[in-house]
């Protein structure tokens, strides 16, 4: 630990990583897509208007086709203003039939975006088609293997980040708060690590090690944190849904952190009971925190997490190549820096701990 001139180049990576994940991931566009509609119910049988949002609708230059997917039957409606602007108006008529009581529908547009190309946008079970009273014709849908063979989503050539219901502009917290996390699990599992070579050894130089990556990574959960509240306040409406079993793991979690702390806080005389027994409550605590955050979650009923749960995790949404580019090195970034301060602090507590023998030995 004398020399730090080969963990800077740690530094220097994890720096350049994280800066390239900050312009990047603030820089990019969300692709296009479908905000979400005026109404979340129609009539059938009857003339019904709506309006959708887009966003980032500068991208076409015009809507020439709506359709409301349903099952296998598609019901065509009519674009009130072909001129993409932000909110624009459709119109539908659909019949469903005398054996059909009500369908949900998905929403397609086609048009023709300014580079000329051919593109569509899909908002995914958005409208409630309810029958209405007088609604006796037969189904006037066509069938849906004749029409989705050529559609083209937008998401297969325009560049951008993703754009998914209810995440929107909150997809680039992807690029925060979950490498934040994964660095928090790095090093907290390496403060598990040191504990164990302390047990072994009896070096005193391993637990200042496990002290700091413990405190490092703390503070990682902290900002992680931080930055889950941010999102869940953007897509759950809430800071802190208290019904979430990922949640209430995390809470648990950092308690037991918390208290990982305030008992080395509290020995203080002896200094190798004091890493003895924050050791052994390092190395156990390790466990428990990761089936915490990690594993009840996935064993839970209901939850709001992806991957826990009911829900499915960020692996099966198409998060598109451009995401990744970004993701990937956010994590090893995160992991570079907050490791590399880990290693400035041991490197801190190790000259006070020199310097207080010094002291000792001159009086």
């Amino acid at each position: 630990m004398k020399n730090l001139k080969r963990y800077r180049i740690l530094f220097i990576c994890g720096s350049l990583l994280v800066l390239y994940t900050l312009i990047g991931g603030l820089y990019l566009p969300i692709k296009t897509g479908i905000n979400k509609t005026s109404v979340n119910r129609i009539l059938s049988d009857s003339d019904q208007h709506f309006e959708i949002e887009l966003y980032n609708e500068s991208y076409f230059k015009e809507i020439n086709t709506v359709f409301l997917l349903s099952g296998d039957r598609v019901y065509f409606g009519d674009v009130l203003k072909n001129n993409p602007s932000r909110n624009f108006g459709v119109s539908f008529n659909v019949n469903l039939g005398s054996k059909i009581d009500s369908k949900i529908s998905s929403l397609f547009l086609s048009g023709v975006t300014k580079g000329g190309d051919s593109a569509s946008l899909y908002l995914p079970e958005c409208i409630f088609i309810q029958k209405g009273t007088s609604d006796t014709v037969q189904n006037n849908g066509i069938e849906s293997k004749n029409i989705l063979t050529s559609v083209k989503l937008i998401d297969d050539f325009q560049a951008g980040f993703p754009n998914r219901t209810l995440l929107f502009e909150s997809i680039r917290n992807l690029l925060y708060h979950v490498p934040m996390w994964f660095s928090m699990i790095f090093l907290l599992g390496m403060g598990m690590l040191f504990s164990i070579l302390y047990l072994k050894t009896n070096d005193i130089k391993w637990d200042i090690y496990a002290e700091s990556f413990n405190k490092i990574g703390i503070i990682n959960g902290i900002l992680g944190c931080i930055t889950g509240a941010m999102w869940a306040r953007v897509t759950w409406k809430s800071w802190w849904p208290v019904d979430d079993p990922k949640l209430n793991g995390v809470a648990i979690g950092m308690t037991m952190y918390f208290a990982y702390l305030i008992l080395r806080n509290t020995l203080k005389h002896e200094i190798h009971q004091k890493a003895r027994i924050s050791s052994v409550y390092a190395i156990l605590v390790y466990p428990i925190f990761i089936a915490l955050i990690a594993i009840m979650p996935k064993l839970a009923a209901v939850s709001l997490h992806p991957g826990s749960g009911d829900t499915v995790g960020f692996n099966n949404y198409d998060l598109n190549n451009t995401l990744r580019l970004f993701f990937y090195p956010a994590v090893l970034g995160w992991i570079g820096v907050f490791g590399y301060i880990a290693i400035l602090r041991v490197r801190y507590e190790t000259l006070m701990k020199e310097k207080i023998e010094n002291e000792e030995d001159e009086v």
